[in-house]
């Protein structure tokens, strides 16, 4: 027993109600009788039948009881008597004051109560165990859920996808430290590549510049090689057949003469436009800004031509021709003049008609058109006739010996001055124009 008491308080009517009460936690028959038999103390069980079974248990041989347990004072066995199917454990002992003790229990019940017990400790622990396995997958699952994000945010990161973000869980833990870090990283890693791609694209861009700018030298080097080829060729054959005395009479040598003068004038005005051409581009040309008499400027170039337009039968008319200036840088202005006039006379054709004709426009502007009877200008040729050294017409070119410079330099000169320019195929010919500012005191009704 597992209640422990004075012997002097076992006995007596006034300790019957708490030893039955005790007898019956534990289930069990108890009696404790003196030397004489006398019944001191009994549960609730027959003190009769406790007593026989006390007795016999005394006189019974040891063949029907099986020893649990012994001591001095008491020895525990189990025991089954004749014509009773159960068995009882049995606890037999001597008290300190040397009365009996004799407490019984059926082994049945303790077994039902052992084999309850057991199952009841079974079921305990298969639910608990269930319990804690679905507390632990959440436990676990609400612990490595910011591992597995953290996985899959470095997968995409892997693979350049730098808008994956880890968020911090609501209590700020070591793991949400190591997500700061790689968000963090993320970052940097994504600037980095940026200023990489930046870096490569710039790279890639310096690279086709240089070659672009590589072919371009090669081309102008072969270009001017081309166009000076033919004349200086021209002047050698013609120089060597005048030492040489090839001809005799003075009419003979003055021809060759002027080839050789006018070969020499092509190269010159080649080798001139490519100088200017070269400072326009590469913004060296210092712009002098004046007010100055337009409608002369191209009166001086007109008649400077004057012997072309009679060698070739032109017609020439200047339309709406006022005073007008403008303001603008003269040298580069006459420039762009002569070349649309000297490229007017050279591919005229059928009426021989070249003008020249004012268009007064709003905000201050005047376009300068120069219309000259000839074929059109093929279309696929149009978008390419202000390349260096281009020729729609090559057979032509040389005939007249156009450097394919002249409208170069027309571009980079109108690009130079910010103002506009451009060619229009007309029904009956071509017309090259270009606009310039007027001077501010230039009082001329405008056109709309």
């Amino acid at each position: 027993m597992s209640e422990k008491c004075e012997v002097d308080e076992l006995y007596g009517d006034e300790y019957d109600f708490q030893n039955i009460a005790l007898f019956e936690k534990y289930s069990v028959s108890v009696i404790v009788t003196a030397a004489d038999g006398e019944s001191l103390i009994k549960s609730n069980v027959d003190p009769k039948i406790l007593s026989e079974q006390l007795n016999y248990t005394l006189l019974a041989n040891d063949n029907n009881s099986e020893a649990i347990e012994a001591t001095g004072d008491y020895k525990i066995f189990e025991q089954k008597l004749p014509g009773v199917e159960d068995a009882y454990i049995i606890l037999l002992g001597v008290l300190p004051d040397g009365n009996i003790v004799f407490i019984r229990s059926n082994s049945s019940a303790l077994m039902q109560v052992a084999a309850f017990t057991n199952r009841f400790l079974l079921y305990i622990v298969i639910v608990g165990s269930l319990i804690s396995i679905i507390i632990g997958k959440f436990v676990i699952a609400y612990f490595t859920r910011p591992l597995f994000e953290l996985i899959n945010i470095t997968k995409r990161i892997s693979n350049f996808d730098f808008d994956a973000t880890y968020h911090p869980q609501k209590f700020y833990n070591e793991m949400d430290d190591l997500g700061e870090h790689v968000n963090e990283m993320s970052t940097t890693l994504k600037r980095a590549i940026e200023q990489l791609r930046t870096a490569n694209e710039s790279l890639k861009h310096d690279l086709e510049l240089r070659e672009e700018t590589e072919n371009m030298r090669k081309e102008f080097v072969s270009n001017v090689s081309h166009e000076l080829k033919t004349p200086i060729a021209l002047i050698q054959g013609y120089a060597e057949g005048l030492q040489e005395g090839i001809m005799d009479d003075e009419i003979s040598r003055q021809i060759y003469l002027d080839i050789i003068i006018d070969e020499a004038n092509k190269m010159n005005r080649l080798v001139r436009e490519m100088l200017i051409l070269n400072q326009l581009e590469a913004g060296q040309m210092s712009m002098d800004m004046v007010d100055f008499d337009l409608t002369e400027m191209i009166d001086s170039v007109v008649e400077s031509n004057k012997i072309n337009f009679e060698a070739q039968g032109i017609s020439y008319s200047f339309i709406n021709k006022t005073e007008c200036y403008v303001h603008a840088d003269e040298f580069l202005v006459e420039q762009v003049v002569t070349n649309f006039i000297s490229n007017a006379i050279h591919y005229v054709l059928n009426e021989n008609i070249l003008n020249v004709r004012y268009d007064f426009l709003k905000k201050g502007k005047v376009r300068i058109s120069v219309f000259n009877s000839g074929n059109n200008i093929a279309k696929k040729d149009l978008k390419h006739i202000w390349e260096k050294f281009y020729k729609a017409d090559k057979a032509r070119s040389r005939e007249y010996g156009g450097s394919g410079i002249g409208l170069s330099v027309v571009k980079a000169t109108m690009e130079l001055l910010h103002e506009k320019f451009g060619v229009e195929n007309l029904p009956n010919g071509v017309e090259f124009w270009f606009e310039l500012s007027l001077a501010k005191d230039t009082k001329i009704k405008e056109n709309s």
